[in-house]
């Protein structure tokens, strides 16, 4: 199942929050997220423990290692490369990407 973009209006939850709980500075947890792994058109790309890598100077969070991408994306006529251009297009565009499993009628 492709990748749906799903926003809501972030104005009218924010008026309805009440409490805020939080563990201060992040002493209970580190509060860090890195971009390790992804799926597009089924194919999973990245992996779970990778080498740390170094990015251009303000590049913060990424530690993607999958050398098969970049060989998908450069092959024109490999069938991943429009799902990955299709996903990297909406990673680009889109600040919220909820991904669904498909459901087959009948299971």
């Amino acid at each position: 199942m492709p990748a749906k973009v799903q926003s809501s209006n972030l104005n009218e939850e924010l008026g309805m929050i009440h409490y805020i709980f939080s563990d201060k500075t992040g002493t209970l947890t580190q509060n860090v997220m890195e971009f390790q792994k992804f799926t597009a058109g089924g194919v999973s790309y990245g992996k779970s423990n990778p080498a740390p890598c170094e990015y251009a100077p303000g590049v913060t969070n990424v530690n993607f290692e999958d050398e098969s991408v970049w060989e998908h994306l450069k092959n024109e006529s490999h069938p991943q490369n429009k799902e990955l251009n299709r996903f990297l297009e909406c990673l680009g565009i889109c600040h919220t990407i909820v991904s669904e499993e498909k459901t087959v009628k009948g299971e």
